[in-house]
């Protein structure tokens, strides 16, 4: 692997218009987005980020990720291995996607099965929109749900353990 590095190295070095990178400029960024940044402030910044050991660059690679397959997909010459090292936290992100979209899909049936029953005066896209913006409002939904756990717990069962949530409360 060596020997192809090598030649590779040599092959590339005559050729002036091969650039391998991509390149930022943290002090253009800032200026453009950050106005009031004095250029000592810029410094400090550019600093920071360069000296980030947890500095993520993977909405980087994602995009160069969405143009490989963009690329490929417009020239048939092109051929994706899938033993990339993209392929298994492609198919974890499409897991995780999955199980979202079961969540989401069984939110928006249980509140359409309520609507259907409870409001029959809604048409269906009023129902629709109604399911689509509970399930937009998860989080609040999840929160609703942990608080009635919590006060179930306080007033009707002790055995359930809700000190996480009393720690999280002092916070």
């Amino acid at each position: 692997m060596g020997a192809a590095s090598e030649r590779r190295a040599l092959l590339l070095e005559a050729d002036d218009s091969y650039d391998p990178f991509l390149a930022i400029n943290v002090d253009e960024y800032l200026i453009e987005h950050y106005k009031t940044l004095t250029a000592k402030n810029r410094q400090s910044v550019r600093y920071l980020c360069q000296n980030d050991e947890d500095f993520d660059y993977e909405p980087i690679y994602d995009q160069i990720d969405d143009w490989v397959y963009e690329y490929a997909e417009s020239n048939p010459g092109v051929i994706l291995d899938d033993d990339s090292d993209n392929s298994d936290s492609d198919i974890d992100d499409e897991e995780e996607e999955d199980d979202d979209d079961e969540v989401d899909q069984t939110v928006y049936d249980l509140m359409y099965a309520h609507l259907e029953t409870e409001w029959d005066q809604l048409t269906e896209d009023q129902m629709d929109a109604i399911c689509n913006s509970l399930v937009d409002k998860q989080d609040e939904l999840q929160d609703f749900f942990d608080a009635f756990v919590y006060d179930y717990a306080k007033a009707t069962d002790p055995t359930i353990d809700v000190s996480e949530m009393e720690d999280t409360d002092t916070e």
